[in-house]
C-alpha cells in the first residue's frame, strides 16, 4: 500500500495546551517574536480545525476506495480521479501541522531554549499522539495474527511485523530507520514525532532569521515537490511540509496576507485544486502544495467564505475526530475485508458498496476512539507530568469531549 496516507492532525481546546499531530485545532499562546511585527492571528481558528476533516476523509478514500482489491473504480462516478489524489491529504496535514504548532508555541521559544520548555512541549505532543497510535498498533497486530492463522494470508509488508520493527513502532521511530508500520498510516506519525522533537530549536532559529533568509529557505523546501517523488522519502516530506507551514504562520504574523486574498479566495483555491485532479499529470505535487498553503492562509484570516463553512460545528467536529479517522481507518477496513471473506460472496469483497461501508464504519469507530481513548488518555498523561513536575508544567484545564 502506498505510503501517502497520514494525521494530523493538532487539537487544542484550551489556552496553553499543545495542539495535535499534524494539525489539530488552532488555539493557544503566541505572540510576536519580533519587536516590529504587527500581531495578526489570536486564539482559536475553528476554520482550520474544520479543514482537517476533509483531508482525513481524502486519505481514507485513497486507502479504501482505491484499494487494489476494490473493483470497478468507474462505479465512483468520476470521483475515483479525486480519490486517487487522496494521498496529498498528508501534505496538507504536514503544512497545517507546522502552521498550527508555530501558531500555538511561537512565544514559548521566542526568548530562548530550556530543558523545561522543551520537555513540556514534547510531553504534550507525546500525550496527544501516542495513546491512539498504541491502540491502533495493537489492533493491526491482532488482525495480523488472524490473517496468518485463520486465512493463511501473508501481509504485503511482512517486515513491519518483525519484533524490532514493532519496537520501533512503539517508540514512533519506525520511519526514521526505514521500518514499515503494521498500521500503515502510522508512518506519518513517526515523521511528525521527529518534527516535534526538532520544533523548539527550529522555532528559536526561525524567529531570529531575517525574513529574506527564511523566504529563500521556503523556496528550497519547495524544490523537492517539483524535482523529486517526495512520497518516497517520508522524512524529507515532513521536513519540507512542516517548515513551510511554520513559515506560513510567520508570514501571516509579519504581513497578514490573509487580509488581501478576498472573501472568495478559499472557494476559488479549492476549486482549482479539485480541477487539478483531472488536469494535472500523475505525480504533480507542487501545484497542490502551493494551493494548500494558500488555502491555509485564506482560512486563517476569518473573513473567507470557505472558512465560514469550515467553522460550522459539523465540520469542526469532523476535524476534531480527524486524527482518529486517520489512525483507525486502515485497521477498520482490513477488519471489514476479513469479515467479508467469510460472510459474503467473493464478488462482494472488492465492491464499492463494501468500501463505502468501511469508510462510514471508520468514522463511527473514530468518534468512539476520540471520546473513549484519545481525550481521556491525553488528559491522564498530561496530568501525570503536571504532578511529577509542577514547576515545569503549570496547571491548565483538562480537555473534555
Amino acid at each position: 500500500m502506498n505510503r501517502g496516507i497520514s494525521d494530523r492532525f493538532v487539537s487544542m481546546n484550551h489556552v496553553g495546551q499543545a495542539p495535535s499531530p499534524g494539525c489539530m485545532a488552532a488555539e493557544g499562546r503566541y505572540g510576536s517574536g519580533r519587536a516590529d511585527a504587527a500581531p495578526s492571528l489570536r486564539g482559536n481558528i475553528p476554520a482550520l480545525t474544520g479543514a482537517r476533516g476533509p483531508a482525513a476523509l481524502a486519505v481514507m478514500a485513497y486507502h479504501t476506495a482505491m484499494d487494489p482489491s476494490v473493483a470497478q473504480p468507474q462505479a465512483w462516478l468520476g470521483l475515483d480521479t479525486v480519490f486517487a489524489r487522496g494521498s496529498l491529504g498528508v501534505d496538507f496535514f504536514f503544512l497545517l501541522s507546522g502552521f498550527i504548532i508555530h501558531h500555538a508555541h511561537r512565544t514559548s521559544f521566542a526568548e530562548g531554549l530550556s530543558a523545561g520548555s522543551w520537555l513540556r512541549f514534547v510531553w504534550y505532543r507525546f500525550a496527544r499522539i501516542w495513546p491512539l497510535h498504541l491502540v491502533t498498533l495493537l489492533g493491526a497486530l491482532g488482525l495480523y495474527v488472524i490473517a496468518v492463522q485463520v486465512f493463511r494470508r501473508v501481509p504485503a509488508e511482512p517486515g513491519a511485523y518483525e519484533p524490532l520493527a514493532v519496537v520501533h513502532n512503539l517508540l514512533m521511530t519506525q520511519t526514521w530507520f526505514g521500518y514499515g508500520s503494521p498500521n500503515v498510516p502510522a508512518w506519518s506519525i513517526s515523521a511528525e514525532w521527529g518534527a516535534y522533537l526538532a520544533f523548539p530549536a527550529l522555532c528559536f532559529t526561525l524567529l531570529r532569521m531575517p525574513a529574506a533568509a527564511w523566504l529563500v529557505l521556503c523556496g528550497v523546501a519547495l524544490l523537492p515537490y517539483a524535482l523529486l517523488d517526495i512520497t518516497l522519502n517520508p522524512m524529507l516530506r515532513i521536513a519540507c511540509g512542516f517548515f513551510l507551514g511554520m513559515c506560513l504562520r510567520e508570514a501571516e504574523e509579519l504581513w497578514q496576507p490573509s487580509r488581501h486574498l478576498g472573501r472568495w479566495a478559499g472557494m476559488l483555491l479549492l476549486a482549482a485544486a479539485l480541477a487539478g485532479c483531472w488536469i494535472l499529470p500523475e505525480g504533480a505535487t507542487l501545484p497542490f502544495v502551493i494551493a494548500f498553503a494558500a488555502i491555509i492562509i485564506a482560512l486563517s484570516g476569518g473573513a473567507d467564505r470557505l472558512g465560514h463553512i469550515a467553522a460550522h460545528p459539523v465540520p469542526v467536529l469532523l476535524g476534531e475526530i480527524s486524527f482518529a479517522i486517520y489512525m483507525c481507518h486502515a485497521v477498520v477496513w482490513s477488519a471489514v475485508k476479513n469479515l467479508a471473506r467469510i460472510t459474503l460472496p467473493a464478488s462482494a469483497i472488492g465492491s464499492p458498496p463494501l468500501a463505502l461501508a468501511g469508510m462510514v464504519l471508520s468514522v463511527g469507530v473514530a468518534y468512539l476512539l476520540y471520546r473513549g481513548i484519545e481525550i481521556p488518555a491525553r488528559n491522564a498523561l498530561r496530568g501525570k507530568m503536571r504532578t511529577a513536575l509542577p514547576d515545569l508544567l503549570p496547571r491548565t484545564p483538562a480537555l473534555r469531549p
